[in-house]
């Protein structure tokens, strides 16, 4: 690995905070960064926390790009990054053993669609999905909606569930793939976990 000795980079004890800074300086511009790599230095040196070590670091170096006096955040804000992956409201989210991955479920009404995805949990990224699970009446599955992830972290269950029957619907979703395992339906499940590539259903 080579660095360029122009940048005078921190000590080794405040390493760590410059990495940290460094992900949120990613995770708050990661939509324009995506789209074009030059708004690195248009828009997220110049839009950056006043205490942002990144931007402290290198706006200096680029003296021809926009400068803003007035108006910026003095410190990040509170809120990660912001997902926009899904056109439905958004009912569950569910984190990884690991919590480096999350999925998101949202429902449509109108389609009897069930949509999740799976991103990173510290930039929004989207890792796989859409997972589309359709011919669900929502009308009779209430607010019954979960998931979770398998403990090795490849596969995903998302599961539905009316609020006045004990009738379940689970489908077990491959995340690398991005493809259906298989669904189960019938009563109520207490849990569902992958092991050695084989799925038991335990229930309760």
């Amino acid at each position: 690995m080579q660095y360029n000795s122009d940048v005078d980079w921190p000590p080794k004890n405040e390493l760590t905070s410059f990495i940290r800074d460094a992900l949120r300086f990613i995770s708050a511009f990661l939509i324009p960064i995506s789209q074009s790599a030059p708004q690195i230095y248009l828009s997220a040196l110049p839009f950056a926390s006043e205490r942002s070590i990144v931007a402290e670091k290198f706006r200096s170096r680029f003296p021809n790009t926009l400068t803003i006096n007035d108006g910026r955040p003095s410190q990040w804000s509170m809120i990660v990054f912001v997902a926009e992956h899904h056109k439905d409201p958004v009912r569950c989210i569910v984190s990884s053993s690991d919590d480096k991955i999350l999925v998101s479920i949202s429902t449509s009404w109108l389609s009897n669609m069930i949509t999740s995805y799976v991103c990173d949990s510290t930039t929004g990224h989207c890792i796989s999905g859409p997972f589309r699970t359709g011919d669900v009446d929502l009308s009779d599955w209430g607010t019954g909606l979960d998931a979770c992830f398998s403990p090795d972290g490849k596969h995903i269950l998302v599961r539905c569930h009316p609020e006045t029957i004990l009738s379940c619907r689970a489908v077990v979703w491959d995340i690398e793939r991005g493809e259906e395992e298989f669904q189960i339906e019938g009563f109520d499940f207490v849990f569902i976990h992958i092991i050695k590539e084989e799925l038991h259903q335990c229930i309760g």
